[in-house]
């Protein structure tokens, strides 16, 4: 996926380097006839939204799940995980680990994906709207039973990095 001159973290480009879908650079056996460029103030539209869904999270819990699917099998897919204002249970960020693996595993997404933690203002302040890249130490699916009889699906440890809104809209292919 080429993506316009857009600030995105260093760590995000070199996370995905070498996956073969990431966002690292373009693989040199690619044509130049077969690049599609994007013209400066232009977003990319190699994306589509493939699921806007209410996803339970761990206590009872609900956040907004959107997931956009990249034409190209070798980028990777993005998800946008929302916190809603009347979120009883527990928080995306508590719950990252959990609610990606289980995001992966339903949805059947290659990995590594672009998971991105969204608090917008009516679940927050009211007015600050916080978008998050979340990156996890590993991308394989494990299950785990932290109860005698109880399973939960999870990733390997998240941390976070501050992302603008339009850093979210070039990796979604426009609107958020």
């Amino acid at each position: 996926m080429l993506l316009p001159s857009s600030g995105l973290p260093d760590k995000l480009t070199q996370q995905h380097a070498g996956c073969g879908r990431g966002l690292g650079k373009e693989p040199a056996r690619r044509r130049e006839a077969d690049r599609r460029e994007t013209r400066p103030g232009e977003y990319h539209s190699w994306v589509h939204l493939a699921t806007d869904y209410i996803h339970p999270t761990p206590r009872g819990g609900k956040c907004r799940v959107r997931v956009w699917l990249p034409e190209d099998e070798r980028d990777a897919p993005v998800v946008i995980c929302s916190e809603l204002p009347a979120n009883e249970g527990s928080s995306i960020t508590y719950a990252a680990e959990q609610l990606a693996a289980e995001v992966i595993r339903y949805h059947r997404l290659p990995t590594p994906v672009v998971w991105i933690e969204h608090h917008p203002p009516i679940a927050t302040d009211g007015s600050t709207e916080i978008f998050d890249l979340v990156a996890f130490s590993s991308y394989e699916v494990t299950e785990r039973g932290p109860y005698p009889g109880e399973t939960r699906l999870t990733l390997g440890e998240a941390t976070w990095k501050r992302i603008t809104r339009g850093m979210v809209e070039v990796l979604a292919g426009g609107g958020v």
